[in-house]
């Protein structure tokens, strides 16, 4: 019924538009024979010596005339054309940032608190963060690791100071803020002065600037956002050899690296990559897990167990507070 009634209107349309072709070429031959024979009339009688300028004057304005008219006929019949045109459809923005462990990124400076309406990107259905709380409900509030960059703070998201907390308002910072919980980690113990940027606080910030995602954690643009706001140099590493990111590590960096299925993860992780040891093995921070962040890992198992996945500079991000002469692969 939708169909037959469009073509209807479209067949009444283009009867319409050649109604008024018809019009415009009588109106334009009327004004024509008027304005010639008008014209030539009173230059005959007033000006007889000077005719033949009055009429190409004349022919002037009626070239005006026809011009002018035919540029209004036109602006009607393409108002009219796209009536029959059907209207565009909107595509919504969908695009998503996969994160960690049932806890994920994070965005900038300004603390808001949990009641504040989060701003969302987009849909969640391809985050697949972790389902299992993070840690076991202890304290690191003295907690301080070796790194690269030099001393850092360990954050965890199952800190009992803050576990319970809701990112986005919703979601339990145990089990969704991996991201949050990372940032943070580099955020008080390299930048802001010294001053204690928790979790809570780059949660918060997340939530209101559209890095929450409800039920899924955060999106990945999260990382460059939230640090690159707070002073670090964040470049994504395409790179993913183990030789490169050694390379990296020695080179003062700290990489972040979102963790697909494996030994850290059975879907989603963001954990850093802290320091390049003597044996050839590198040290992490994990935000899920203190016991892990006190081990051993092997580089190459690392970078095997990348997500696969690349929106937003996804899956390693090198971070250093002072640009680099060197380009990034």
């Amino acid at each position: 019924m939708k169909d037959r009634t469009l073509k209807n209107q479209k067949k009444q349309i283009n009867k319409t538009l050649k109604q008024f072709q018809l019009a415009k070429t009588m109106i334009q031959l009327s004004i024509t024979g008027t304005v010639s024979v008008i014209t030539a009339s009173l230059s005959f009688y007033f000006c007889p010596g000077f005719s033949s300028q009055v009429i190409k004057d004349a022919r002037s304005g009626i070239s005006f005339v026809q011009t002018a008219s035919s540029q209004k006929f036109h602006e009607l019949e393409d108002f009219l054309k796209k009536q029959t045109q059907p209207e565009p459809k909107i595509q919504k923005q969908t695009e998503l940032s996969e994160d960690t462990s049932r806890t994920q990124g994070i965005p900038d400076t300004s603390s808001v608190t949990a009641n504040t309406s989060p701003v969302i990107l987009g849909k969640a259905e391809n985050l697949h963060m972790e389902a299992k709380p993070g840690s076991d409900g202890n304290s690191y509030d003295a907690a301080i690791l070796d790194t690269s960059m030099g001393p850092m703070f360990y954050y965890n998201q199952g800190d009992t100071r803050w576990s319970s907390y809701l990112y986005g308002g919703s979601d339990p910072m145990q089990q969704y803020g991996c991201g949050p919980t990372a940032a943070a980690m580099l955020i008080s113990s390299f930048t802001n002065d010294g001053e204690a940027i928790t979790p809570v606080t780059i949660a918060d910030w997340s939530a209101a600037n559209g890095y929450y995602a409800p039920q899924s954690g955060s999106y990945h643009s999260l990382i460059p956002s939230v640090l690159t706001a707070y002073g670090f140099q964040v470049e994504s590493v395409t790179d993913h050899s183990p030789q490169n990111a050694a390379s990296l590590l020695s080179s003062g960096h700290i990489l972040v690296a979102l963790m697909g299925k494996g030994s850290l993860t059975q879907n989603g992780h963001f954990v850093l990559i802290t320091k390049l040891l003597p044996d050839g093995n590198v040290s992490i921070a994990d935000p899920n897990s203190f016991d892990n962040s006190t081990c051993e890992w092997e580089l190459p198992l690392l970078m095997e167990e990348l997500k696969k996945v690349y929106d937003s500079g996804a899956p390693l991000w090198a971070v250093s507070m002072a640009a680099s002469n060197s380009s990034l692969s």
